[in-house]
């Protein structure tokens, strides 16, 4: 299995033993997982295997077309027009601060976009969005990783920090995200994107939108012959709706929304529409904030809704604010709703809490007017709808710990800090100016005289000089996906982990 001594050595290492669990020698590379943890619809993807390294060296950016020859090397644009034009490639970084873009970026097929390269705080996008297919073109844009990445607005005017497009759009995911500061949306797939997954994100804390709606932290319009969508391990804060909204415009749409935690949504967070569609819905958290929409205290609405005769698994889902359960902020008083002028409608009398495992879970499940399966709006089903691929679920009362704990780009900057903050203490609102949380930026690369994207450091512990491509470590992975791994541990091993006080976990038996 192992080409040379150095294999051997290797293999001593967490990070190849976990990598060897993926995929026995033999196994057809489209099979393999993206990466260790990588679940979900969109993970059977190669992205970027047997693809050459383009290295991010600067901030700048100069808009215009993504062309290669007319922009700046070093540049993130400039390195995404090289993949594109070489069929592909691996996007490293040597720069920690923000980018702060002119135009939309487009990520090309069979790309990777390692974020996690990045030295010391890493990297954000401001200003502009990311496009993973084209705008008004039915082009193929398929096999695409974006991993430890923020996204930090100001975004111009209504626009959203990510959009997946297009019908031929296929195994695109996204891993350890931290977006916030969007106008519209945080990562939106429409127009037949399919085979996605989102998974360890977060996605909220919005910021005017500029339109006639002021506050429209939306993060997932999901539309128009979209299927196959995972998200999990998500954490999402101060949203409006569409956590997700998946639309009438999806027929026979299949979506698994599990183990994600939404603190401080408006009303019917999740929103399910797809005609005779299926899904799974395992190990959700709903956390009331003061700008849930309620009509008196401990009454939200139900955070489960949707149309069209959708047949759904559902378990273990829980929601916090029902009558006769103790839902009161550190200050003592309760959430109760509160309208303000970025808000629509008025509240109906609907209850839709399950703050115990022992209360019905149709609880948390209607439409606009009623409690619970509606014929004709959901249908529930005692097992799993087949063909959906694993998920490895966290029991809901972890949940909040080991999502604050992992979701996002590690080590989590001030602006993470301070959410994380606003979920344990139930504080926190819809703000229509991000606010300064003194984000810095520092950090320095490791030498690569090579050029090729892994350390030296690194490649002299792991044999001496290794090709990206090359197959020295693993028969399957490529050298530089063990170097990328190596960079995530590197992030993982500065990451505080969140322990959550009893105070913010007012669960009952």
């Amino acid at each position: 299995m192992f080409h040379s001594q150095r294999s051997a050595s290797y293999f001593r290492s967490g990070v190849l033993a976990t990598l060897l669990l993926c995929g026995a020698h033999g196994v057809l590379r489209a099979e393999l997982p993206a990466f260790p943890g990588a679940e979900g619809f969109g993970t059977e993807t190669t992205h970027a295997r047997g693809k050459p390294v383009f290295i991010v060296t600067r901030l700048d950016d100069q808009g215009g077309q993504q062309v290669s020859k007319s922009l700046k090397p070093g540049q993130l644009r400039w390195a995404l027009a090289k993949a594109g034009e070489a069929g592909g490639g691996y996007i490293v970084f040597e720069v920690a601060g923000n980018i702060e873009l002119k135009t939309n970026i487009t990520i090309p097929s069979h790309t990777y976009v390692a974020g996690q390269t990045a030295p010391g705080t890493g990297v954000a996008i401001v200003n502009r969005a990311v496009w993973v297919g084209r705008y008004k073109t039915n082009d193929p844009f398929h096999d695409i990783v974006v991993r430890y990445l923020r996204g930090r607005g100001q975004f111009d005017k209504g626009l959203d920090f990510m959009v997946i497009h297009g019908e031929q759009t296929r195994r695109i995911l996204c891993d350890h995200l931290s977006v916030s500061g969007f106008q519209d949306g945080a990562v939106d797939l429409i127009k037949g994107a399919r085979e996605v997954t989102l998974q360890w994100c977060h996605f909220g804390d919005g910021s005017d939108s500029f339109t006639n709606e002021p506050y429209h932290c939306e993060p997932h319009l999901v539309g128009d012959n979209v299927s196959d969508i995972t998200i999990h391990h998500c954490f999402y804060t101060h949203v409006h709706s569409r956590v997700p909204w998946l639309t009438s415009g999806n027929p026979g749409a299949r979506i698994e929304f599990s183990n994600n935690l939404v603190y401080n949504f408006r009303k019917y967070p999740t929103m399910i529409d797809a005609p005779k569609g299926t899904g799974i819905f395992v190990g959700n958290l709903y956390l009331p904030g003061v700008n849930t929409h309620g009509d008196e205290i401990g009454r939200i609405r139900p955070p489960i809704v949707g149309t069209g005769g959708f047949t759904g698994y559902f378990r273990d889902n829980l929601a916090l604010g029902g009558r006769g359960h103790d839902n009161r902020r550190p200050d003592g008083a309760g959430f109760s709703g509160k309208d303000q002028h970025v808000m629509r409608g008025r509240p109906v009398p609907v209850s839709g809490s399950r703050p115990r495992k022992s209360d019905p879970e149709t609880n948390i499940m209607g439409s606009s007017s009623q409690i619970g399966p509606v014929p004709g709006v959901f249908e529930a089903t005692e097992t799993p709808p087949p063909g959906f691929p694993p998920v490895k679920y966290t029991a809901v009362e972890g949940l909040m710990a080991e999502v604050l704990s992992d979701f996002g780009v590690l080590p989590h900057d001030k602006t993470d800090q301070r959410l994380i903050a606003e979920v344990l203490e139930r504080r926190g609102y819809w703000k229509l100016l991000p606010p300064n949380d003194g984000n810095e930026s520092y950090g320095r690369a490791l030498p690569d005289l090579d050029r090729d994207g892994m350390a030296d450091e690194w490649e002299r512990e792991h044999g001496g000089d290794l090709q990206p491509n090359g197959h020295e470590l693993h028969p399957e992975y490529d050298n530089i996906e063990l170097y990328l791994e190596h960079c995530v541990q590197q992030r993982r091993q500065r990451r505080q982990p969140v322990s959550v006080p009893a105070e913010a976990w007012p669960i009952a038996p």
